[in-house]
């Protein structure tokens, strides 16, 4: 394909993807995504290409005036060539900043979720065409090398992916500068573009004129080099599906079946348990340390990742949403039921219960508080104060029993904890004056 010119390659792609409906052009109005468009008009005109043509637009905020040029010239774009448009304005740098991603990140998931809605209010729009190139493809290679990715990210970009399809990937950003100096096109320059402020610019504006001097042939070794990883990637994944079906029921991986599976086997079967317990971007580091606990045998953990929390116990493994913490203060009273928020159910009461804890009752005498864990709570055992997050690292707690902690107080010093705990001034030895407290396994009124 490296023979053929760039409408080729273009035309080669439609074949390929055999589309049956309208395509939406995600148009930024730089050089690439302006190509892109030109050849699906130029496809158009050639009864090449039958379905509806539109295009999307994504204002992001982040340039100011630049950021409103764009947009207006993409408009413009659009109406001069008979293209419907569809366009949006986001503040991407606040919308960054509540979810904690990075600015990139975050004008990536924007700019697809824009594009999958448009998708779902027009039936005859069905894909998005972006104008990724042979340079994009040679820098996200790069990019996700030196951030350690594994053959997958090696891969870099697909030519399709479900309803996205990349039609010019084959191309160069020569060609396409040549296709548009050609046919007399103009377009827009992103300013950002010109400095190393992002992570992709510096691998653009640094490493890859570097590596042109070494060999003029870098990008297609690069581009060849992914195909080959693309294949090996495409067996170990298929193999992965099978084996996936072997070892995870119901959400939730057996890890005394897998603890044996090859690490190149296990990794991709955790990935595929994660992705499909609804959540994205789990890092090989993470990986690593999920795979080291089932071979040596873990069967109980938990790790906090992004957005979720890996969570084994008896040998269970699952990936569950952060719950934020159940911040609880509530006042009990001596013999009447007090539910919590995480439906524990404690009762205090002056007759002696199955099950209960005896607690000195002169201990009891001020304001009493059922509350959650804080930060830098302390409890005074045998003489000593001991920090609680301490005895909960000690004890080994899984995430679970973590989450159904709950302190007792009087007048904001903790008594009693379901670690469990019995601070010194309420501990009893027997013939005290004695209050009896019972949680919800043996709770009865």
């Amino acid at each position: 394909m490296s023979n053929m010119n760039i409408t080729e390659k273009f035309s080669a792609a439609l074949e390929v993807f055999d589309l049956r409906g309208g395509v939406l052009i995600a148009l930024s109005g730089g050089a690439d995504s302006v190509c892109l468009a030109n050849l699906f008009l130029d496809a158009k005109r050639c009864g090449n290409f039958g379905f509806e043509l539109a295009a999307a637009h994504l204002n992001h905020s982040l340039r100011g005036e630049e950021a409103n040029r764009d947009e207006n010239f993409c408009r413009e774009f659009c109406e001069k060539n008979g293209i419907r448009f569809f366009s949006k304005k986001l503040d991407i740098n606040k919308m960054a900043s509540e979810s904690g991603r990075s600015t990139e990140e975050e004008a990536r998931v924007a700019r697809y979720s824009f594009f999958e809605d448009i998708l779902k209010s027009e039936s005859c729009l069905s894909y998005v065409a972006t104008a990724h190139n042979k340079n994009d493809l040679a820098e996200t290679i790069l990019l996700n090398m030196v951030r350690g990715s594994g053959i997958d990210g090696l891969r870099s970009i697909p030519k399709r992916r479900d309803n996205i399809i990349r039609p010019i990937l084959d191309a160069s950003r020569k060609e396409i500068l040549g296709y548009l100096d050609e046919k007399g096109v103009k377009y827009v320059t992103d300013s950002t573009n010109l400095t190393d402020e992002y992570s992709r610019n510096k691998i653009r504006l640094n490493v890859m004129p570097h590596l042109a001097s070494i060999s003029e042939g870098y990008l297609e070794c690069i581009c060849r080099t992914s195909s080959l990883l693309a294949k090996d990637a495409e067996y170990l994944n298929a193999e992965a599906d099978k084996v996936y079906g072997e070892v995870v029921f119901n959400g939730a991986m057996h890890t005394k079946k897998a603890q044996n599976l090859h690490r190149a086997m296990l990794s991709r079967v955790i990935k595929r348990l994660y992705n499909n317990s609804g959540f994205s971007s789990l890092e090989e580091t993470h990986i690593d340390a999920i795979c080291n606990m089932l071979h040596i045998g873990k069967e109980n953990f938990s790790l906090s990742l992004h957005g979720c929390d890996a969570i084994c116990e008896r040998g269970i493994l699952r990936f569950a949403k952060k719950e934020s913490a159940s911040i609880f203060s509530l006042p009990i009273k001596i013999g009447e039921k007090t539910v919590l928020p995480t439906k524990t159910e404690v009762l205090l009461s002056k007759e002696k219960l199955c099950g209960s804890v005896p607690l000195k009752a002169d201990a009891l005498c001020g304001n009493l508080v059922l509350r959650s864990r804080k930060d830098g709570d302390t409890i005074r055992q045998k003489g000593k104060t001991h920090k609680i997050k301490r005895m909960i690292s000690d004890k080994k707690l899984c995430q679970s029993e973590k989450d159904g902690l709950f302190f007792l107080t009087c007048d904001d010093e903790i008594i009693y904890t379901n670690l469990p705990a019995i601070a010194d001034k309420a501990f009893t030895k027997g013939g005290e004056n004695c209050i009896y407290l019972l949680t919800k396994e043996n709770l009865t009124l």
